[in-house]
């Protein structure tokens, strides 16, 4: 079991990671994201690659009364989100998917939460004004 402060400093940690990534374009070694895939996985309670096939509302539905029902849906929506950053272009629906249920999840989150993240706001402009 993970303790809660470890848990919220490895979510935050995480989140910040695939921000950057996602806003830099920058790209991790592959044993850097395996590590944090692994994180992710233990965090979330299951394989990230099943987020593919995940339904937002069935995601918010599975961490209702989490303590940190927030942190998990938006760490799933920033693993969405680089899932579909890393995807080929010729798998253009489920990358499109990807990229507006995690922009969909950070909406909800950002809504939702009780704290403001101004890069949160960002990230969720940057993928608007992309999608335009």
């Amino acid at each position: 079991m993970i303790k809660q402060d470890y848990l919220i400093r490895m979510i935050q940690e995480i989140i910040f990671l695939i921000v950057n990534a996602l806003l830099k374009k920058k790209k991790y070694r592959w044993n850097e994201w395996t590590e944090y895939d692994g994180l992710t996985r233990q965090i979330l309670g299951f394989p990230t690659d099943e987020l593919l096939s995940m339904d937002t509302q069935e995601l918010v539905d599975r961490y209702k009364g989490d303590p940190n029902e927030m942190g998990k849906i938006e760490l799933a929506a920033m693993t969405m989100l680089k899932i579909s950053d890393d995807m080929e272009a010729d798998d253009l629906l489920r990358k499109s998917k990807l990229h507006q249920d995690g922009l969909e999840l950070l909406k909800y989150v950002q809504k939702e939460s009780n704290s403001f993240s101004i890069q949160r706001v960002q990230l969720i402009n940057m993928l608007e004004t992309s999608q335009a």
